[in-house]
């Protein structure tokens, strides 16, 4: 009985070196099937698109169950210290300060910090999952980040803000045509020009946030191409 004791003990010693015993609740992922690098970049991507839903959710300021998405975001955030290089740390911290600030916007239903803070933490994550090799490029994350910020500016009735973002917009845009039209997405560099048009000739708040729906959702149908 007590060799069979310490043979499982050795066993187990054994199993935890080369990670194949997971936490309790957790799936377990094969090393073969996924590095940990991608699996940092799985990590990201919930990331993004758990902020996402709490910016959706904010700005039609639906509060419940949010608490689920922000502890999968603090979840996610635990695993990376371990994976994010030196030049890449401010990011990190900056993800963890923002975070604190959408958790207390969402305890206080305070739907423009709620909506901006989770626009930043999407931002966030897509500059840490550029450097774990994501397949979309950085500039998507940009154009999708100035349209949902012309989203909140347009509620402010702040003009020049908003031309300013338009003009960031536009840059990042100009930038990425050439990628989006090597993966054959033709049809959307025509619409998200005709986009750009209308943007460019606003001239009141609530014009600049129609157009600026319009961006967020060619944002998902461009990032479907780098998907492909």
């Amino acid at each position: 009985m007590h060799v069979c004791r310490v043979v499982a003990i050795f066993l187990l010693i054994v199993l935890i070196d080369h990670g194949q015993v997971c936490l309790a609740g957790q799936p377990r992922v094969s090393p073969v099937n996924q590095s940990p690098a991608n699996a940092s970049l799985n990590e990201l991507e919930q990331l993004i698109d758990n902020a996402g839903d709490i910016y959706e959710k904010a700005k039609g300021s639906h509060w419940k169950h949010l608490d689920k998405k922000i502890s999968a975001i603090v979840k996610a955030e635990q695993v990376l210290p371990g994976v994010t290089s030196e030049k890449d740390m401010l990011y990190y911290k900056n993800l963890i300060a923002v975070t604190s600030d959408l958790e207390r916007a969402i305890a206080t239903q305070d739907r423009t910090v709620a909506m901006k803070s989770a626009n930043k933490i999407m931002m966030l994550g897509a500059r840490l999952a550029e450097a774990h090799n994501s397949p979309v490029p950085i500039n998507v994350a940009v154009i999708g980040f100035c349209g949902r910020k012309l989203e909140i500016l347009s509620e402010t009735e702040s003009v020049s803000d908003l031309s300013d973002t338009v003009t960031k917009l536009h840059l990042s845009w100009q930038q990425l045509i050439p990628l989006v039209t090597a993966h054959g997405g033709i049809k959307e560099v025509k619409r998200f020009a005709e986009i750009m048009k209308r943007l460019e000739l606003a001239k009141k708040p609530d014009e600049y946030g129609k157009m600026a729906a319009s961006v967020v959702d060619e944002v998902d149908t461009i990032e479907k191409i780098f998907r492909k």
